[in-house]
């Protein structure tokens, strides 16, 4: 500092500060699909064509609404409810082993599909081909 900025006080430096980003609600969102991680044995091609055609409809149909209306809404039908992982029959993928429970949808009737959600997005990790091969239905 030179001896004439002494007792003055320092500019202001410009430009350093930035404006706070503002939090994203992802319950205000359409949620996103992501099969990357489906388990082997309860993926698409374990399905029968109908069920894989009623798969596809359950995507279409849940992709139309907000994550609130999703959570929201009965357990049956549009809804969903969480499973426990120490339920869970079939392997999990080790990017969701930490997870304490699963996310499920019903996209045939009763039959359940199974993941996590990450933000907006649904990882389908499990889409139950028969009752009981995931997890003992009640």
């Amino acid at each position: 500092m030179a001896k004439k900025d002494r007792g003055r006080r320092p500019a202001a430096a410009s430009g350093t500060l930035r404006p706070v980003p503002e939090v994203r609600n992802y319950d205000n969102e359409t949620p996103k699909f992501c099969l990357h991680h489906v388990v082997r044995d309860f993926d698409v091609t374990a399905l029968s064509a109908l069920r894989q055609a009623a798969f596809a409809k359950t995507l279409q149909r849940l992709a139309a609404r907000r994550w609130v209306d999703l959570i929201t809404a009965p357990r049956h039908g549009t809804g969903s409810e969480f499973i426990p992982a120490a339920q869970i029959k079939a392997s999990i993928p080790p990017r969701f082993q930490d997870r304490e429970r699963f996310l499920v949808f019903r996209y045939d009737g009763k039959l359940p599909m199974a993941g996590a959600r990450v933000d907006d997005v649904y990882h389908v990790l499990w889409i139950e081909p028969e009752f009981n091969r995931l997890y003992d239905h009640e």
